[in-house]
């Protein structure tokens, strides 16, 4: 019984050791204290996440009452010319943020291509095909 138990505070400690701190401040994505992302949300349905220089990197687009369905995401990495269409996990900017760095798709403030590959297999749901 010990045994299990200084097991599992042992993994809950090194789970909490990993994690990262993840803060949304005036438009500012932090990550660990440094500044990764800014949002620029022109509009409701449509928000531009960009790098520390101005360079669009990610889009998300709210589309409502499509004949694929009554409300879905787009998400669009720019520099990579690839997106990803989802009823099922409706993404918020905050919920896409902490999903890319929980999968690993940002790393030091930058896109990993293999792992956009994944993310995109993991949550696209060809809505527009």
């Amino acid at each position: 019984m010990k045994t299990h138990l200084l097991a599992l505070i042992s993994l809950m400690m090194s789970m909490t050791a990993y994690s990262q701190v993840i803060t949304f401040k005036a438009k500012v994505v932090s990550i660990d204290g440094t500044e990764c992302l800014k949002i620029k949300d022109s509009d409701p349905n449509n928000v531009s996440f960009t790098d520390m220089e101005g360079h669009e990197v990610i889009f998300l687009k709210y589309i409502h009452n499509s004949r694929y369905g009554s409300l879905y995401n787009r998400v669009i990495f720019m520099d990579l010319k690839k997106s990803l269409t989802t009823k099922s996990y409706i993404f918020t900017q905050k919920l896409l943020i902490k999903k890319l760095i929980n999968d690993g798709v940002i790393k030091d403030c930058k896109l990993v291509p293999g792992a956009v590959e994944s993310f995109i297999m993991k949550y696209d749901e060809n809505i527009e095909q």
